[in-house]
This record gives C-alpha cells, sequence and structure tokens, in this order.
C-alpha cells in the first residue's frame, strides 16, 4: 500500500515514518528530532519527503535545507541555510565569523516574532558546531528557538552530540513495498513467467534496502535470462548480520562490468567528490589523466564524460542528480571503491579535515598512491615522497574565519615527477624558483584563490595542456605563457585585477580551443595600434580550433571588422558596460549588448554571425531605426530561447514574422513605444515553445497576448505583469472557441496594472468608469467556465483597477494547487 505526494509514490512503511516525524516535529517539547539507520536506507530521500509535505502543508513559516556530509563544509551549509531563508546579504561576507552572525541575528529575529522555523541537516557524520554555523544553540550545542530535523548512521551521534529529543530508526522496505520498487526499476520484464522465480530470488537478497533495490533493478532491466541467473548465484544469500557485505558484493559485481575507463573516471569521482562536485573539474582532470582514449578535443572529452556518467548512473555507482553541473555519489559506493581501488593497485588517499594523519602513514604506503586529495586544509602536510602520484588536489580552508593563504615550499613537488593533474586552492606562490620547475609530465593545472608574484614561473611548463587560474590575485599574463603552445583551454575568470595580457601572448596559444575571461580581463587594445600595450581581440583570429569564448567587451569600438566567429560552438560575449550577472546566463551561446552610444556594432559582420547563433539574447538601450527584434538576424533566430530587452524606445514589437519557433523566456522592460509583442499575424509555430513571459513598464501595451495564441502556448509556466499603465487584459478574447486552459501554468503575478479588470477580457478597450464593469461585455477572471489553471501554485495580485469584480468568493478554492497567495486588494 502506498499514498501519494504529490507527483510521486510514497510507500505506506516511509508515509507512516513521515507522519510520525512530522508529529514529533510539532510537539513542542521536541525541538531536536533524528532518524537513523545504516547506509542504503533513503534517509536523504525520506528527508525530501518531509520536506515537500512541510512546504505542502505550512506547518513552519521557513524549511531550510544542507548536506552536512562527511567532509562539512560550513561556508556552504550557511550559504544552503541563508538561501531557504531569503537572506541575501550573507553574499556579501566572506568570513564564517561574519556569516554565522548574520545568520544568528536572523533567525533569533524570527524567533522574537513567533516564526516557526525548521533547518534540516541531512548526513551528520560527527557532531556540527551550531554555533560555528550561526544556528542558535546553548552550551550543549543543542538549538535554540528553531527546529532541528537531522539524519545520521549513528543514533549516539544524535543523542550525544546532537541534542535529540527523538530519534527514529529506518529500516527496510516491507516486502509488497520492495517487490513494487524494483518492478518500477525493472520494468515488465518481472512478470515474464521466466523471470518470476529470478525476481523472488532478487528480492531477498536485497532484503528491502532501497539502495539495494535499485541498484539490483539497473543491473538486471536490460539483463537476459542467462545473465540474471549468473549475477544472483554469484550474489550469496543475504545475511541480515552482514548487511554491508551483501552491499559490496552488489557493488563489486557492477564494478567488475565496468571497462577500464569507466573504472578510472569512477575513482576519479571518489577523489573529487569530498568537495562540491563538478563536472567540469571531471573533464579537466580526466583530460588531463589521459583518461578518454581516442579523443582528440575538449568537447569530445565532454561528451565521453556524459556518457560515462549516465552509464554509471545506470549500474548504479552513481547517483541521478538533478544538478547538471555536478554529479553524486553515495556514501557507500565512496566507501567502496576507494577500498578497491587499493586491492586493484589504484590506491587513492582523501583525508578529508585530518591531514595531521600525514605523518602516521607509512613511507612504503605513500609511494603506492596515484591520487590523493587533502580538503579543508588548516596547514600543509609535510613534503611527500609520492613517485606514483598522478592526481594532487589540496585545498586550504580558506573560507575560515582565520584563514591565511599557504606558502608552497619550492621542493615541495620534486618527489613528484609522474604527476599529470594539480589542483590548488587558497596557496601562495612567489616569484622565483618555482615549485612546478620539475613537473615535466604535468597536463592540468589549477588554482582557485590563489596569490601569484608572477605567472612567468608557470612557463616552463612546456606539456601543459589545461591551465585554470580563477578567483585569484593575478596582475599580468606575461609573454612567458605564450610559450605553453600545446594548452587546450585557458580559464582566467574572476581574476579582476587582470589587467594586462601581453600583446602575442594569446596569438601564440594556436592549439587553444576554449577561452575564459568572465569577470576577469577586459582591456582590449584596437587591432590598429602601432605599439599596443595589451592584447587585441584580433589576436583570436591566430586560434583556428578556439571553439569556446567568454569574453567582456566594454567598448565594441576595438572589435575588429575581420573577426572570425563562425568556428564558435559556444560562447560568452558581452559588449557596453556590464549589466548583468554571469551567472544568470541561460544558454550555451550568450549575447549581450549595451548599445548606447555604440549603435555602428549591429552592422559588424562578425555580429551579425553571432547573432544568427545566438539562444540567449540581451538587448540594452536599442534605439536606433529597428522597429522588430526580429530584424536583428538575418535567419530570424532560429535557435533563440531566451531573450531579454530592456530600455530601448525604438522597438514597437517583437515578432514582424513567423519566427522565434525555439524561444522559452520572453522578458521586457522600459519599452515606452512598444505596444505588442507581435505584428500583424504570427504563424502557429511562433512562441509554441514559451515557458516564461515577463512584461514591466511597457506603458503602451494594452493587451499581452490574443486568446488564440494563447491556445498555442502549451508550455507557458510563468505569466508576470508588473507596472504597464495602460494594460486592460492579460488575455484579449478574439475567438469564439469558449474555455481557455492554460495546464501547465504554475505561477501568476500582476502588480501595479490600474486599468486592469479581467484576466480574459472583451476585444476592446474598456471604459475606465466602474459603470461598464458588466459581466456582459467582460468574463470573470477565475469563474470555472471560461479560464482554468489547474497547475497554478503561486498567484501574486496587487495595485489591480477593480480587484473585486476579478475575483469570485469561490476562486481561491477552485485552484486545487496553489501553495503561494499573495493578494492586496
Amino acid at each position: 500500500m502506498s499514498v501519494k505526494l504529490r507527483d510521486h509514490v510514497v510507500f505506506e512503511s516511509r508515509a507512516s515514518m513521515i507522519r510520525n516525524i512530522m508529529d514529533a516535529l510539532a510537539d513542542n517539547s521536541k525541538s531536536v528530532v533524528g532518524v537513523y539507520g545504516m547506509g542504503g536506507m533513503g534517509k536523504s530521500t525520506l528527508l525530501e519527503d518531509v520536506e515537500r509535505m512541510l512546504i505542502e502543508e505550512r506547518s513552519f513559516d521557513w524549511v531550510a535545507k544542507a548536506d552536512v556530509s562527511k567532509t562539512p563544509n560550513i561556508h556552504t551549509i550557511q550559504g544552503d541555510i541563508a538561501a531557504c531563508l531569503k537572506l541575501t546579504d550573507i553574499k556579501k561576507e566572506e568570513t564564517i565569523s561574519a556569516r554565522a552572525k548574520l545568520l544568528r541575528e536572523r533567525l533569533e529575529k524570527e524567533g522574537r516574532e513567533k516564526k516557526k522555523v525548521l533547518i534540516i541537516l541531512d548526513n551528520l557524520w560527527e557532531k556540527l558546531d551550531l554555533k560555528l554555523v550561526g544556528i542558535p544553540c546553548g552550551h550543549d550545542n543543542k538549538a535554540i528557538g528553531c527546529n532541528l530535523l537531522l539524519t545520521s548512521r549513528d543514533q549516539r551521534l544524535l543523542q550525544r552530540e546532537m541534542g535529540c529529543d527523538r530519534e527514529f530508526l529506518l529500516g527496510g522496505l516491507e516486502k509488497e513495498e520492495a517487490r513494487a520498487l524494483f518492478e518500477r526499476t525493472v520494468g515488465d520484464k518481472v512478470h515474464d513467467n521466466e523471470f518470476k522465480p529470478w525476481v523472488e530470488v532478487a528480492l531477498h537478497r536485497c532484503a528491502g534496502v532501497p539502495f539495494l533495490i535499485v541498484a539490483m533493478g539497473k543491473l538486471l532491466k536490460y539483463a537476459a535470462l542467462y545473465e540474471w541467473r549468473d549475477t544472483l548465484k554469484k550474489i550469496e544469500k543475504f545475511d541480515h548480520r552482514e548487511s554491508n557485505g551483501l552491499i559490496d558484493q552488489m557493488l563489486q559485481w557492477s564494478y567488475d562490468r565496468l571497462e577500464g575507463e569507466a573504472k578510472s573516471l569512477l575513482r576519479l569521482c571518489v577523489v573529487c567528490s569530498v568537495s562540491k562536485p563538478s563536472l567540469e573539474n571531471l573533464v579537466r582532470y580526466g583530460f588531463g589523466l589521459g583518461l578518454f582514449q581516442q579523443v582528440s578535443s575538449m568537447e569530445e572529452a565532454r561528451d565521453r564524460l556524459h556518457t560515462q556518467i549516465r552509464a554509471l548512473q545506470a549500474s548504479a555507482l552513481l547517483l541521478d542528480s538533478e544538478d547538471v553541473g555536478g554529479f553524486k555519489i553515495h556514501d557507500l559506493v565512496r566507501e567502496f571503491v576507494a577500498s578497491v581501488s587499493s586491492r586493484d593497485h589504484h590506491p587513492l588517499l582523501v583525508l578529508e579535515d585530518k591531514v595531521e594523519s600525514v605523518t602516521e602513514l607509512q613511507v612504503n604506503k605513500l609511494e603506492s598512491y596515484e591520487a590523493m586529495c587533502f580538503p579543508n586544509m588548516k596547514e600543509l602536510p609535510p613534503e611527500l615522497n609520492c613517485p606514483e602520484l598522478h592526481i594532487l588536489l589540496m585545498s586550504t580552508d580558506y573560507e575560515s574565519t582565520d584563514y591565511e593563504s599557504l606558502y608552497i615550499p619550492d621542493s615541495y613537488f620534486n618527489s613528484m615527477r609522474n604527476l599529470m593533474v594539480l589542483n590548488l586552492a587558497g596557496v601562495r606562490l612567489t616569484r622565483s624558483p618555482s615549485p612546478f620547475q620539475l613537473l615535466a609530465n604535468i597536463h592540468t593545472l589549477c588554482f582557485q584563490n590563489c596569490s601569484f608574484e608572477d605567472v612567468a614561473i608557470l612557463g616552463n611548463l612546456k606539456r601543459l595542456q589545461i591551465l585554470s587560474i580563477v578567483d585569484s590575485k593575478i596582475q599580468r599574463l606575461p609573454k612567458e605563457i605564450g610559450q605553453l603552445v600545446e594548452l587546450r583551454s585557458l580559464d582566467l575568470s574572476d581574476c579582476p585585477e587582470l589587467e594586462i595580457i601581453e600583446p602575442g601572448v594569446l596569438q601564440s596559444l594556436t592549439n587553444l580551443e576554449e577561452l575564459y575571461l568572465k569577470q576577469s580581463f577586459h582591456h582590449w587594445s584596437a587591432g590598429e595600434q602601432t605599439q599596443p600595450t595589451n592584447a587585441s581581440l584580433s589576436e583570436l583570429n591566430h586560434m583556428k580550433k578556439l571553439c569556446t569564448l567568454h569574453v567582456s567587451i566594454p567598448d565594441p569600438r576595438v572589435l575588429p571588422d575581420d573577426l572570425y566567429v563562425e568556428k564558435l560552438t559556444k560562447y560568452e560575449i558581452r559588449m557596453g558596460k556590464e549589466w548583468r550577472w554571469w551567472k544568470d546566463c541561460n544558454g550555451s551561446r550568450t549575447l549581450e549588448l549595451k548599445l548606447d552610444p555604440f549603435r555602428d556594432v549591429l552592422r559588424k559582420v562578425c555580429i551579425k554571425g553571432i547573432l544568427d547563433k545566438t539562444n540567449d539574447l540581451l538587448l540594452n538601450k536599442l534605439d536606433g531605426s529597428e522597429q522588430s527584434i526580429c530584424a536583428l538576424s538575418r535567419k530570424g533566430f532560429p535557435e533563440l530561447k531566451h531573450l531579454q530587452v530592456k530600455n530601448s524606445p525604438s522597438v514597437c514589437y517583437i515578432l514582424e514574422c513567423p519566427s522565434l519557433p525555439a524561444l522559452e523566456t520572453l522578458l521586457l522592460k522600459n519599452l515606452i513605444n512598444l505596444e505588442k509583442i507581435y505584428h500583424n499575424h504570427i504563424s502557429i509555430e511562433s512562441f509554441s515553445t514559451l515557458k516564461v513571459v515577463r512584461v514591466e513598464s511597457c506603458n503602451k501595451m494594452e493587451v499581452l497576448f490574443p486568446c488564440s495564441v494563447v491556445r498555442q502556448l502549451p508550455h507557458l509556466e510563468k505569466i508576470e505583469v508588473v507596472s504597464c499603465e495602460l494594460m486592460w487584459g492579460i488575455v484579449e478574447a478574439d475567438d469564439d472557441r469558449g474555455k481557455l486552459e492554460l495546464p501547465k501554468l504554475h505561477v501568476l503575478k500582476l502588480h501595479g496594472l490600474p486599468n486592469i479588470a479581467n484576466f480574459f477580457s472583451a476585444g476592446s478597450s474598456p471604459s475606465r468608469s466602474t459603470s461598464d464593469n458588466q459581466v456582459g461585455t467582460q468574463i470573470v477572471f477565475f469563474n470555472g467556465q471560461q479560464v482554468a489553471f489547474p497547475s497554478l501554485e503561486t498567484l501574486e495580485v496587487d495595485g489591480l483597477g477593480n480587484p473585486g469584480f476579478m475575483f469570485s468568493p469561490s476562486m481561491v478554492k477552485s485552484l486545487a494547487q496553489l501553495r503561494n497567495l499573495t493578494m492586496f486588494l
């Protein structure tokens, strides 16, 4: 038996546990509640369901959640909690103590105002100092003024170190629940008479452990009957006293089926998973290690990585992840891979925060390690004799209160001559001599939050293929970097102090495929200067392999007419004064143009070429002869997905012909002459993929869309209309087809519309006198007959012309999915 929680099924045993947890949280005498159980039981999944139900039932004013993990990052935990509380000021603070003070003050304020706050802390391995995070607590580390919901494998940790008032043991699934989960994973094959007996064997082996059930199901989903028999016979009968043994057997079976490249990638995932997991880091490290066989470019390496990640997820060795830029690995898999790697003569060393344990290791063990990771170091480990080391990841605790960057001695890497990948975070590097002078085999070198006296010390690393210096103190990219002719990728993002790239350096990097200068260098010289003091954009033409470019060009006049852009497949190009954060970019090919006072830039051939391929376009201060946005592209923007236009008085409409077939987001702001989004008739294809539309301060617009167009928007999820003085209707009734339904609309926000009376209005502008507001000429806003929003979750209404007429008494009741309602009538 199971119950439905929104869009997925929660089994009865879990639903009962969820209700018990919620009852405990509702008990004022129990402020800290915990869930414990062995690995693989689904504690984190259970918390997701609890969180969802608490938000649905509005049991708390605020629900915040953070993953603690085996290697807790206090800075990240604070950020996750603050984001849920909408405490944006915390982003301005860098130190742990300052962020903790802000967080504590906010939580104490919520307590004084009698607001209920729940903080969910998932996956505790050891005591978490709540005071250090910023959660108000007593001397015994027990939370004060807010509720905590915790998970751990260790009940004693919850009781003794975190002050839990009530703990719940999460056990295995009931027999029928286990069967349902297995069937859901494997599919219809379980109903085949040949397979049925082996389904019973598989379920018996898994004994209700969700992790095992899913892993087994993924392993057997596409297997033939003989593979089922062979697999299940090799996995010994389950013994409840040896649950981890069975998990290891299951993982071993999946691991043994991997090819060499996939095994190497999985080991790399384990090494990288102790910090924030990043697919981009996996690509750079894997490429430097030569992990990807028979790939000739960084882009091919990314494709191979994503293919292998999908394969590892299919085998349950990696978890499915909603984070497109990261990956997730279960603690059980991390522990297993670390163990089996030593057996297979590929030993890994991940020391977490315990740097002092390096001195306790036997010298002969250090000499055999191939991969080592030291996250959150407070001091540098002693010089290590690691001749077999291929990858070393070292990060200081540079986000802590008392952080001081660590100095790397010149001889530190002398015994690591086989090192191929090195990542350093929070270190200081002096001018000379270089600690890297003997790293002849280094292929990938990454720095984060580091300081350099002179980057020229890297110029002798002739085999270097990937160089990343991000969020670091660097003023100059000297001519010596031009000697790195094998370089494929150069990332200098978030280095605002970088003011000089010496002329000729970029054009020397003829093998470069990727150049990242986000939030960084932008002092480009004009190409015609006889003695330039800085790099010019014309140097990019010498990079015949360049396909990825992230760059800012404050003065578009330095843009050469002959800049070759056809080779670019990914880009983020910003021209004019910066006015949007890079992180807000939604596409892989982004162009931002702030045209005033550089209107002539639109006539450049290279810009026209970029416009034709762009899928994320922002236009600011377009004030020329163009009345339509679509007129800017020779091909009508066939790939444009996200469009934002603001402060452009010349724009009267967006569409003038059938176009924008891929558009998903449309944001329009302060377009004082915009009358309509479309001009004349538009085809069925136009806007058919639109998901989000926001119109703000467009005071000539009277109607957002005609009804005939809205019927062609089956994917529309969000509508926001703000401060449009003449707007008298959102949808204009221009057909007689009756009821209008927006099946996927989740969010509707209407603010500052003094002349609007209805959402769905008749085909002419109503009189502004209230006597004309009659049902005969205008259709009631939500009457259940003419317009339906079956999926609406958020409704915000403020400053409308005649809200009493727009909303019927039973309107809110008819919106079954509504979770957030804000009305100022």
